[in-house]
């Protein structure tokens, strides 16, 4: 079990439980957009469903464990960590909140517009978009990397002229990439 959970010590831990966390809400995010494409695919396997759903409890149980097992080490205190954590959580706030308004704005937009079906590949960008000054905000180049891929993958997704697939693939390939990134915190977690 300790290969799974690696090990934390005192003087790495808040930012091990921040880098848990992110990979958590990772892996959610990518459930939701997997379900989401699943959900409206009519075309869908019967295992798809069932497959998405190990998927996500694995990943999230996996998240969940390693954040429980950081419970039993105490975080140093370190003053100047702390107020770097609070001002990384206070720009977390501004970002997601830009986010928020960019996608509830441009759905409206496009709703009103009859081109409804174009929100989800919007939305799509604008969450990739948000991860280039989270990168920065947490110190964390990885997240330029889900960044870049999301945009660039959704990009590609434009391509694809069949709407149905279009809205399937945006999806898949959202969730690819969140829960690839959450795969990889992890990983660097265990190692640390």
């Amino acid at each position: 079990m300790s290969l799974l959970l690696g090990k934390v010590d005192e003087t790495n831990v808040a930012r091990t439980r921040g880098i848990l966390s992110g990979a958590t809400v990772l892996g959610a995010g990518g459930a939701a957009w997997c379900f989401a494409a699943l959900l409206n695919w009519n075309a869908r396997s019967a295992w798809a469903i069932p497959g998405a759903m190990v998927a996500t409890i694995a990943l999230l149980g996996l998240c969940a464990a390693r954040l429980l097992a950081t419970r039993r080490t105490r975080s140093a205190d370190d003053p100047a960590a702390s107020a770097a954590g609070k001002r990384a959580g206070i720009w977390f706030g501004i970002i997601f909140g830009a986010e928020a308004a960019l996608i509830a704005i441009s759905s409206v937009l496009l709703a009103r517009g009859g081109l409804g079906l174009w929100i989800p590949a919007t939305a799509a960008l604008i969450v990739g978009i948000h991860f280039l000054p989270l990168a920065r905000v947490f110190a964390a180049p990885i997240y330029y990397g889900t960044g870049i891929f999301s945009v660039l993958g959704v990009l590609a997704c434009l391509l694809i002229p069949d709407m149905a697939l279009r809205l399937l693939c945006v999806g898949l390939v959202m969730a690819a990439v969140l829960w690839g990134t959450s795969w990889l915190l992890l990983w660097r977690t265990r190692l640390g």
